[in-house]
């Protein structure tokens, strides 16, 4: 069953989380530096042995709701992603993830990454299914 690959983007550490096979629930994964050929290996034996289909990235704004130059770094991060992996890419509201990670004590502080990628694509997941079944009842 096909998964969802979640990305907390970083200048220096990217973070990872994947969804179970029902596409439900994100769970933090693992940490990587941002160096693209770790990025692309890393994706792509994603996408081969968890057969990764879709993939959401958390977009920075700022508290104007404006984009900033990581939001627009990001933009240009998830158009590489999009080009070389041919999956959808969604973009995903990220502010406060990883500050509400640090401030809750959710995560050892080498983890934070990877749980901020986990709430990032945990909100999107919430977010499709609230469309999906917007009743909260099976159509």
């Amino acid at each position: 069953m096909p998964r969802i690959l979640g990305i907390d983007y970083g200048t220096k550490k990217i973070g990872f989380a994947l969804s179970d096979k029902e596409e439900k629930i994100a769970f933090p994964k693992t940490i990587q530096s941002n160096v693209w050929s770790y990025i692309r290996d890393y994706i792509n034996e994603a996408i081969l042995n968890d057969d990764v289909t879709e993939i959401v990235i958390g977009l920075p704004v700022g508290l104007d709701v404006k984009e900033t130059d990581l939001s627009r770094e990001v933009r240009v991060f998830a158009k590489k992603l999009g080009e070389t992996f041919k999956l959808p890419i969604h973009l995903e509201n990220e502010v406060y993830t990883s500050a509400a990670i640090k401030t809750s004590g959710a995560a050892p502080p080498h983890k934070i990454d990877a749980s901020s990628a986990a709430l990032i694509l945990q909100s999107w997941l919430d977010r499709r299914s609230e469309k999906l079944n917007p009743n909260g009842r099976a159509h």
